[in-house]
């Protein structure tokens, strides 16, 4: 079976803040507030649902679980701690089990650091940038930001060694600021961020025309700022998960991102109760797939509703047929197009955001595909310099060794040698030099394109 990821909304809409751009501040079960009933994850449904996931990925020995919300902490602790000791139980060896946690960070104490420490969570932090920028949208039900509580919370994370990114919606609040937003998470040592235009419209009603906070003018003003920022001379240091994505295009790899995938994603979203869907900008009725306490998951995994899902990218819009960029924008994302009379759709709401970032970046995002080739190109002629020789000699005097031992010949590439890329360049002025090592893009083997 191939790799299948699932997306808990473990708390359906419940938070303990009350950011005003919420896309899930409301949901088919119900909103937030002291008039809601409260949501949660049921222990029948974990029983049931986890062994059975755990035996559909058995032969792709990826178990993949993402836990959002909502605020996902609300759950509890013993929750999650039920969690880990149900995916142990169910896990066929060889079995890699991944969490990923996305949470505002506001209720993490000592005990949650140390257990998302203890069980290798990967955790996203909702953090929009410094306090006063972050404060003007992230405040709670009395109004309070939330800046102070957060950071406390990415300390802690910190401490305990726990991974960290961060996740920064792009509205009226900091979208004129994206070189000021990327030195904030510079010296909060953030190493991965993801950023996300403000929507102004609920998961519940996908049926609605896109509706953003920000216009496409002023998100593509925003993509050039923030691309001119993480560039660095070539050498990224932070990841920006939008220009990532856009560079695996350029190299010509699978795009991890659905925004700039050939399909949309092929990953169910699961409710507190139970309930599937394919997406969860698409979290309605008519998209329900079915529900995990009623339906096994091979069902619903092989329906044919999940399977137009998957297809709902096509037939493109006329535009995106004809655009010169259509190879790495992949058409942006079918919810961000409006219907039109004739039966047609119109491009993605950020096409011409997207436009004025290619047209502005491309010859840079081609610069580092090359550079990345010729990194590549540089390991492998290194690798091939490290010289297999057999052992020989004695044993405890027993004479010669019954199986002789292949060892490495570390063989040196002096600094003014030429670099065994290829590139013509010496070798300390290419592969070879510190600066070109220290971007995540250039790590043995470059973690973006495996």
């Amino acid at each position: 079976m191939p790799q299948l990821s699932v997306m808990f909304k473990t708390v359906s809409s419940d938070c303990n803040l009350d950011c005003g751009y919420c896309y899930y501040r409301e949901s088919l079960y119900g909103g937030r507030g002291s008039g809601s009933p409260r949501h949660r994850i049921s222990a029948a449904m974990l029983e049931r649902f986890i062994p059975e996931y755990m035996e559909y990925v058995a032969d792709a020995h990826v178990a993949s679980f993402s836990w959002q919300g909502g605020e996902p902490t609300l759950a509890g602790l013993p929750f999650f701690e039920r969690v880990v000791a149900l995916q142990a139980a169910h896990a066929r060896p060889p079995m890699a089990i991944s969490n990923a946690l996305q949470t505002n960070a506001t209720l993490i104490d000592d005990a949650w650091a140390a257990f998302l420490k203890t069980y290798d969570f990967l955790v996203g932090v909702s953090v929009d940038g410094p306090r006063e920028v972050h404060d003007a949208a992230r405040r709670d039900a009395r109004g309070r930001g939330s800046f102070d509580r957060v950071m406390a919370g990415v300390a802690r994370l910190g401490r305990a060694g726990v991974a960290v990114n961060a996740l920064c919606v792009v509205g009226p609040h900091n979208v004129e600021r994206p070189g000021e937003l990327m030195r904030f998470y510079r010296a909060e040592g953030f190493s991965h961020v993801q950023f996300i235009p403000c929507m102004d419209f609920q998961a519940m009603d996908p049926g609605r025309p896109p509706a953003y906070t920000i216009t496409p003018a002023q998100y593509g003003a925003f993509l050039v700022g923030l691309f001119d920022a993480w560039y660095c001379d070539g050498r990224p240091m932070v990841s920006v998960r939008t220009f990532d994505n856009l560079l695996q295009s350029y190299v010509g790899v699978a795009n991890e991102l659905c925004v700039h995938a050939e399909r949309c994603d092929a990953s169910l979203i699961v409710e507190h109760n139970g309930d599937v869907y394919p997406c969860d900008f698409y979290v309605d009725s008519p998209w329900r797939l079915g529900s995990v306490m009623e339906t096994p998951l091979r069902e619903i995994v092989a329906s044919p509703a999940r399977a137009a899902f998957v297809r709902h990218k096509r037939p493109l819009p006329r535009p995106c047929q004809e655009c010169e960029w259509l190879a790495v924008c992949k058409s942006g994302c079918p919810r961000n197009r409006t219907p039109r009379p004739d039966g047609t759709a119109s491009p993605d709401y950020f096409c011409e955001s997207y436009r004025m970032l290619f047209r502005h970046a491309d010859g840079r995002f081609r610069h580092l595909r090359e550079r990345i080739a010729c990194r590549q190109r540089y390991l492998e002629a290194v690798g091939r310099l490290q010289v297999a020789a057999p052992v020989t000699g004695t044993a405890r005097g027993e004479g010669r060794c019954p199986a002789a031992q292949p060892v490495r010949r570390q063989v040196a590439v002096g600094r003014n040698d030429p670099c065994p890329c290829g590139s013509g360049r010496k070798h300390k002025a290419c592969c070879g030099s510190p600066a070109e090592s220290q971007s995540y893009l250039f790590q043995p083997p470059p973690a973006v394109f495996a």
